[in-house]
């Protein structure tokens, strides 16, 4: 029996379908692993920052390790592994990228805590490049594939910052605590949350 083949319309139908797929999956709490790490970052950020204002202290900073801590087991738990939907192609994207953003932070830890341990504690300022560049990019590339413009948005704006402050770190000017740290908590709001409650919204307005 030979398979029928799609007329251009039909596809770009079938494609809209998958990406509604995707959204309507993406805005589902149990699956939103990836809001669940962007809230406890935000969260982390801005208990160092509230610890680093009150007592000047920066060794406050190890509470950074709690994104890991607390964020592996959350994303086991989130993790129904009992239903197991079946996956179109923009979920394979989606799931790719952020299988990539899990993994560049572990690198990256262990790279830092070499030049740590060789005299450059400074190296761990690479996390906030990689922060607004690197995760920038992979929101920025979501909103491309899931035609999210709140993604995207929030992705660039992330970019953006992340060459400033990159600019500004190569310039010799000072990158400090108290505007750094707010400033990464706005780009995480901007890239996962606020997308987040725009897609659920625009799922419920649908349903209607």
């Amino acid at each position: 029996m030979e398979e029928k083949q799609l007329t251009p319309e039909e596809s770009m139908v079938l494609i809209g379908r998958m990406i509604d797929a995707s959204k309507r999956r993406v805005a589902v709490p149990d699956l939103r692993i990836s809001v669940m790490w962007a809230a406890l970052s935000v969260a982390t950020a801005a208990a160092v920052w509230l610890l680093w204002q009150l007592t000047g202290d920066v060794r406050f900073n190890f509470v950074w390790f709690a994104i890991p801590v607390i964020g592996i087991p959350l994303n086991i738990l989130l993790a129904d592994r009992s239903e197991r939907p079946v996956k179109t192609y923009v979920d394979r994207i989606c799931e790719g990228v952020g299988k990539i953003l899990c993994a560049l932070p572990i690198c990256l830890t262990v790279l830092c805590l070499a030049f740590q341990w060789s005299g450059y504690p400074q190296a761990w300022l690479t996390f906030f490049f990689f922060a607004f560049i690197v995760v920038g990019f992979g929101a920025a590339m979501q909103g491309i594939v899931l035609e999210e413009k709140s993604y995207l948005f929030g992705g660039v704006f992330s970019m953006l910052t992340g060459f400033v402050v990159a600019a500004a770190a190569v310039s010799g000017l000072p990158l400090r605590m108290g505007w750094m740290i707010p400033l990464y908590m706005l780009c995480f709001v901007l890239m996962f949350l606020v997308p987040a409650i725009v897609i659920r919204r625009k799922l419920k307005r649908s349903t209607r």
